[in-house]
């Protein structure tokens, strides 16, 4: 029962996120501001602040508060991780991106017009892989020790308090590595041939699997917009599937 969770993060992510694209960065807010609130408690009498400590308990607090609520039900865990899955907040804007260029406000300028597209497809890899990716990972390695809520929040943590950690660097890059070579196999769901895409990072496999990279086969048009939300959300849609199929057995052998 506990790998319902990862699904039920991905759906309540999609209720969250779709009305409110917005939403990450007052989630990113609010842990900051409950993070300077703390501070007082890791100042000195000499006026010193001791950050590290004071991020190590928000971090402790946040990822001990989330195990115990997820351990109740899987249900709860995949609620409580939900926010984690910030890729969602990327698809109303591609969205509206895709209307305004549909509506020919754009139809007199062919390079704004074309750079406009590129630039919104170009952005959907980095949301799904930090965002959709990452999370699933952390959520699928500890899921059979009731311990996915509390690594997805403190990943949230991590990322409203210290983007350019060294650690969420690797475990990112680790992350797009793995959403291109999804991206690879599932070229072929665009049209594209996969043995004719490129690209060492997710963002350039996207644009090649669409054909508006380096290597373009067409002029950038609306319609890749489109394209470029189906092959990021079918990838998740796989790897979700893959990863619970693989954590289903160690959640049954473990606890």
């Amino acid at each position: 029962m506990r790998v319902l969770a990862l699904p039920a993060a991905l759906m309540f992510s999609l209720a969250l996120y779709l009305p409110f694209p917005n939403a990450p960065q007052k989630l990113f807010g609010a842990l900051h501001a409950l993070y300077v609130r703390m501070l007082p408690i890791f100042t000195y009498k000499d006026g010193r602040v001791d950050e590290p400590l004071a991020r190590g308990v928000l971090l402790f607090l946040l990822a001990c508060i989330a195990s115990l609520l997820g351990a109740v039900h899987p249900l709860l865990a995949g609620l409580i991780m939900a926010p984690a899955f910030t890729a969602s907040a990327s698809l109303p804007h591609a969205v509206n991106e895709k209307h305004m260029l549909d509506s020919g406000i754009l139809s007199r300028d062919i390079p704004a017009y074309e750079t406009r597209v590129r630039e919104v497809c170009a952005a959907l890899a980095p949301a799904f892989v930090e965002g959709c990716c990452l999370p699933l990972l952390l959520a699928a390695i500890g899921l059979p020790f009731y311990l996915g809520p509390a690594l997805v929040w403190a990943l949230l943590d991590i990322r409203a308090l210290q983007p350019d950690n060294r650690i969420l660097f690797n475990l990112s890059r680790l992350s797009d590595v793995l959403f291109s070579s999804l991206m690879l196999m599932c070229s072929g769901m665009v049209g594209r041939n996969p043995a004719r895409t490129h690209g060492l990072s997710a963002q350039t496999r996207l644009l090649s699997s669409l054909g508006i990279g380096e290597d373009g086969t067409h002029a950038p048009v609306a319609g890749d917009i489109a394209q470029g939300v189906f092959l990021c959300c079918f990838c998740t849609v796989l790897l979700t599937l893959v990863i619970s199929l693989i954590v289903f057995p160690l959640c049954q052998l473990i606890f």
